[in-house]
């Protein structure tokens, strides 16, 4: 008898527990996005250019000259913060100077920003600078895109053909 209480309540406690986590994974409704919204999501990581460009006055023969485990280049790894800017329909909405991460400055600087927007037609500009030396802005795009409610627009840039994606 002792082993028949032992038992149910063992059920009772294992039937509240499933149906706690059946309640909570299929009632509480949540959406990202408002109704009539659309989201665009600025995301991207780039490395910015070198700040200094490397520059080694040692020959050959003075490389030779010393131990092997002194025979490394020196070069400055830091690199140049990002300067973005992002506007939607002519109005600026993202305006940031990105630092690039590690402890010396050399991995590159991520972008990550969230707009919830009405949907319908938007005019979209972003622009990115990636060198200290050079003012302004190194690359930039422009797009027209029609978003539907609860629509998600993605802009990346793709550093290997070195422009700009709306997806």
């Amino acid at each position: 008898m002792k082993n028949l209480w032992r038992y149910l309540g063992q059920g009772l406690v294992y039937f509240l527990f499933i149906a706690f986590i059946g309640y909570f994974s299929s009632m509480p409704t949540f959406t990202n996005v408002p109704a009539g919204q659309a989201l665009v999501k600025l995301t991207f990581i780039h490395p910015g250019k070198r700040v200094k460009p490397f520059k080694d006055t040692r020959t050959k023969e003075d490389m030779a000259k010393l131990p092997p485990q002194l025979r490394a280049r020196k070069r400055s790894r830091e690199r140049s913060p990002l300067n973005v800017e992002f506007s939607i329909d002519g109005r600026v909405v993202y305006q940031a100077k990105v630092q690039p991460r590690g402890l010396s400055h050399d991995l590159p600087s991520p972008v990550y920003q969230r707009f919830i927007i009405p949907a319908g037609k938007h005019h979209f500009r972003v622009r990115m600078g990636d060198d200290v030396h050079h003012k302004g802005f190194s690359y930039a795009a422009e797009e027209t895109v029609m978003l539907a409610p609860l629509q998600t627009l993605i802009i990346d840039f793709d550093n290997t053909r070195k422009q700009f994606i709306f997806e």
